[in-house]
């Protein structure tokens, strides 16, 4: 049986247009926080090479003695697979309104035009808004929703990223103190750097306005939505990011970005595929494949505020 739920009611006349629920996509790609890297069909192996801090030493005649100062190291970036499979049959539409039922003969029964352009669209929304959580929340050991790949938080938890003390969860009470203490937990080298952006879920970010709101002191009119900044930084929100946790990081769309994806196609998860199950089938597939990852490349010049 065909995995489409259909309910229709001859009530009135019928719209030409097909509505359908509001996603939001891939966001942290949408508003360039991550480079993402095409062509990776197995690993990419992502080079390290620093120096130490304060290495000068006094003058010798004939040196001895070397600061060790150089260091290598590397960090992987490596796809996994995903798939969206579904199956649809065209004859299940054959008692909805007149614009959408299929057409062609029986034998060989296919979609309106105007409804497989909607599961087309609607298929690639629906990636994009799952790879928009699994690249925060991912965790392959977590739930088969987000196991897929590890996620930024999970990452930079695990790699040394900089911990502010813990405030407990993000309220409206206690979110500006929160902020001002992951803003303080910036190192000095990336302070000025007008790339450091603050992350956080859309969730956390309606009670920094709703704080802001409350303050003596105002800045956008209560009709306005204001600027979303917090001591000079760019605040980036997400609906798929973790309620409760904010990440600081150097985020732009290019290889200077510390937050790195890495597919095996460039624009595969909307890559969708519409065809006949088998030849003799009345089921059509509706299927995408993909690897996607996701990897930071210096998780210690990021802060990462968790509630505890």
């Amino acid at each position: 049986m065909a995995s489409v739920n259909v309910t229709s009611g001859y009530n009135g006349e019928v719209s030409d247009v097909l509505l359908s629920l509001t996603k939001l996509g891939n966001q942290a790609v949408e508003k360039g926080s991550v480079y993402v890297q095409a062509g990776i069909q197995d690993k990419l192996t992502l080079p390290r090479f620093n120096s130490s801090a304060d290495q000068l030493q006094a003058r010798q005649e004939d040196p001895n003695i070397p600061s060790d100062s150089f260091t290598y190291d590397e960090r992987t970036l490596e796809p996994l697979d995903a798939m969206f499979f579904d199956t649809v049959n065209p004859r299940n539409f054959e008692d909805v309104w007149r614009p959408f039922q299929p057409v062609g003969p029986l034998v060989d029964r296919i979609d309106n035009p105007q409804l497989q352009a909607a599961i087309m669209d609607e298929t690639m929304k629906t990636i994009g808004a799952q790879l928009g959580k699994i690249i925060w929340q991912g965790d392959t050991a977590g739930a088969t929703a987000i196991s897929f790949f590890d996620g930024f938080l999970k990452i930079l938890a695990a790699d040394g990223a900089i911990a502010p003390t813990p405030a407990g969860v993000i309220t409206v009470g206690n979110i500006i103190s929160i902020l001002s203490a992951t803003v303080e937990a910036i190192p000095d080298t990336l302070y000025d750097d007008p790339n450091m952006i603050i992350h956080m879920s859309t969730a956390d970010a309606r009670l920094y306005e709703a704080a802001s709101r409350a303050l003596d002191f105002k800045g956008a009119a209560l009709g306005d939505k204001g600027e979303m900044r917090f001591g000079g930084f760019e605040i980036r929100t997400f609906s798929g990011m973790s309620k409760n946790f904010i990440v600081v990081a150097k985020a732009t769309a290019g290889k200077d970005s510390n937050l790195w994806a890495g597919v095996d196609v460039a624009g595969d998860e909307s890559n969708v595929k519409i065809a006949r199950y088998r030849p003799e089938s009345e089921k059509f597939i509706v299927k995408a494949l993909m690897k996607y990852a996701v990897q930071v490349g210096n998780p210690t010049e990021c802060v990462l505020y968790s509630p505890a």
